[in-house]
């Protein structure tokens, strides 16, 4: 091979090209479908529930149709196209806050989080956002986006000056300083709840464990008198309700007179 052949074939094989990070505020997948929208209920006689198999870690934007944004209160079940629709968990960031990890979470079966993924969002500079979406585990789950109109009933002042433009409580305005996105009360010291706090639009829910319920403060959690004190002082089975409890013997034994205590049964 002739000398100047072979130290070229060196010289570009021994060169390297680094990758160029492209920002996700410019390289980014649309999200436009209508049926995305929070607004939209299922309807299952015009066709199946829908799911969001094909998003597998991108940067995607909602836009069109499908919103202006993620919602950032719980969608009840049925909604944007899907039995499961998936909101985001927290507050979207300010444009000088970068990069940050948010929990997204499905909506089903009474649970606003029955199921949860941790996303990564990003304020643009032109007043949205970009969101990088994992694949969900299990269909049908969907990723829902919602309108968060410009100057509407919740901004209050002038369009034309947007340093005028306040939002109601439980809103807070976003970063092209004109729009009012919903607020996540459940960040600030949990609401205030004793145990769970459920993010709602405009407001927010204190929720309390199995065998709990809520005092009339409507924040912190007690205990539900019966089958959580000492078994209710059953000796074997304690059932309990909303209305109370009651003690139930297994198969071949029966309640004494106390309504606690399992004998036989005297023939």
């Amino acid at each position: 091979m002739p000398p100047f052949l072979l130290l070229t074939c060196l010289f570009i094989t021994g060169t390297s090209v680094s990758p160029v990070a492209l920002d996700p505020c410019s390289a980014y997948i649309s999200l436009n479908e209508p049926w995305r929208n929070t607004d939209h209920q299922l309807d299952e006689s015009q066709g199946p529930p829908l799911c969001d198999n094909h998003v597998d870690g991108e940067w995607y934007r909602f836009t069109g149709m499908a919103g202006d944004a993620m919602p950032t209160f719980c969608i009840p079940e049925n909604h944007c196209g899907t039995h499961a629709p998936v909101w985001l968990n927290g507050s979207h960031p300010l444009e000088g806050d970068g990069i940050v990890q948010r929990q997204a979470c499905a909506s089903f079966n009474g649970n606003c989080c029955l199921w949860n993924t941790t996303v990564e969002v990003k304020a643009c500079p032109g007043g949205y956002y970009v969101y990088r979406l994992t694949k969900p585990s299990v269909c049908f789950h969907v990723y829902c986006g919602h309108f968060y109109d410009i100057c509407d009933e919740d901004c209050h002042g002038s369009c034309s000056d947007t340093s005028e433009c306040t939002c109601a409580p439980g809103t807070v305005l976003g970063p092209d300083r004109q729009t009012c996105f919903d607020e996540n009360e459940c960040e600030q010291n949990n609401g205030g709840c004793s145990e769970i706090c459920v993010n709602l639009k405009n407001s927010y829910r204190c929720e309390c464990g199995v065998g709990r319920a809520l005092r009339s403060d409507g924040k912190t959690c007690e205990d539900i008198e019966g089958c959580h004190n000492n078994n209710g002082g059953c000796s074997h089975s304690c059932l309990g309700s909303e209305k109370g409890y009651q003690c139930e013997c297994p198969r071949g034994l029966v309640l004494s007179e106390d309504n606690h205590t399992c004998q036989l049964r005297f023939r």
